[in-house]
């Protein structure tokens, strides 16, 4: 078995890494629907075979949600993995360039390299005839970049029929996968004052502006209260011009936490700073836009972790683990106890950037390691003889 994977993986390298190239020059922003919707297609197209039972919740705004299974009903394996990157159309960084053994290009780290990861182990377990006696559920959905507002719904309901989740976001730079995650909270601030030409102030002014500045301070006073928490706010926006008291001005803000518990506190701490004016006349209001639950390193994550290194050692690879600070879809899943896996796709750094990389020889490792993994979990689940 294991040997047939290897030579699957092997011979189809060469593919694999253009099946990449052809992903990542297809702009995939979240608000871009047609290029997510062309992007979807692209792997859908080579799984009808192996995932043929296909169900979509269409969206409007942005890409469609599609969840592939070889055998509905039951328990399930769930992949997951999504479909959206953060450069716009109009963004410089496009099209994919390839020196040596380094792939750069948008989306190949976050997360185009993982989804190939995911459809050439599907595609080399069915190849030697293991996948039909697995039952696998794979998620695709198309924004996770702005904290997956609309999928979570989706994600909290599947993973009642989840038996493991496996999430093939990057490596990290020394093959580290990925055992535990931060929560994370997405909001926006906005801040209310009285619109005025400059020259109608004598003394006093409720300058929206000046009064977002001050809750910007205090709310970045919290990073570090409590052990790893941090607190960003990332953008501003606000006011017509120099000569104009501005009435209006908000910011986002990215707010992260290792213990779920923390959570609660942490809100009621930004409600609090931002319940006080400093100039008399402004008010301020919070929304909040997404968020993903602390995913903890809990006893069935250990244990599918160790079966995972066994499966590593067995085809001569290494497999440290991590906490990582960033979050993704996984956590949906870790957070309710299911046993969870990240970082199960190639290394690579600097996504997010016009940098944004890949190792091309970890995606054939990172597939066989999957392939493998999941044929040993099937075994042990009872569900290959």
């Amino acid at each position: 078995m294991r040997d047939a994977i290897l030579s699957f993986v092997e011979a189809h390298a060469d593919e694999q890494v253009r099946f990449v190239i052809d992903l990542c020059n297809q702009n995939s922003y979240t608000y871009h629907k047609k290029g997510v919707d062309r992007v979807a297609g692209m792997i859908i197209s080579r799984l009808e075979e192996a995932l043929p039972h296909h169900s979509v919740t269409k969206m409007d705004a942005i890409g469609d949600f599609h969840i592939l299974q070889n055998s509905p009903g039951g328990k399930n394996i769930y992949l997951i993995g999504h479909l959206d990157t953060v450069f716009p159309p109009g963004h410089p960084f496009q099209k994919c360039r390839l020196e040596g053994d380094i792939l750069h290009g948008p989306g190949t780290c976050d997360m185009k390299g993982g989804l190939a990861v995911i459809l050439y182990t599907l595609k080399a377990l069915e190849e030697v005839g293991l996948l039909a006696n697995l039952k696998v559920t794979l998620v695709l959905n198309s924004d996770e970049e702005t904290g997956s507002p609309y999928s979570r719904a989706l994600f909290l309901e599947e993973r009642s029929q989840a038996i493991a989740c496996l999430a093939a976001e990057c490596a990290g730079p020394n093959n580290e996968v990925v055992v535990s995650r931060n929560g994370k909270m997405g909001g926006r601030i906005d801040c209310f004052g009285q619109g005025l030409h400059v020259s109608s102030v004598d003394q006093g002014k409720s300058s929206a502006i000046l009064e977002l500045a001050n809750k910007i301070i205090q709310l970045e006073s919290m990073n570090g209260i409590l052990p790893g928490v941090t607190l960003n706010a990332g953008k501003i926006e606000g006011g017509l011009g120099p000569s104009t008291v501005p009435s209006q001005a908000r910011c986002f803000f990215d707010l992260r936490w290792v213990e779920e518990e923390h959570r609660e506190t942490l809100l009621q701490r930004i409600r609090e700073e931002i319940s006080h004016s400093f100039q008399p006349g402004c008010r301020t209001e919070m929304e909040i836009l997404n968020w993903r639950p602390a995913m903890p390193l809990h006893p069935g994550t250990d244990e599918i972790y160790r079966m995972l290194l066994e499966a590593a050692r067995s085809i001569g690879q290494d497999l440290p683990s991590e906490h990582r600070r960033g979050t993704s879809d996984a956590n949906f899943f870790g957070s309710a106890g299911i046993p969870t896996l990240d970082g199960l796709g190639p290394v690579g750094s600097k996504d997010h950037t016009p940098e944004e990389f890949i190792k091309v020889s970890t995606l054939k490792e990172r597939t066989t390691l999957l392939a493998v993994f999941l044929a040993e979990f099937g075994k042990k689940n009872g569900m290959i003889p």
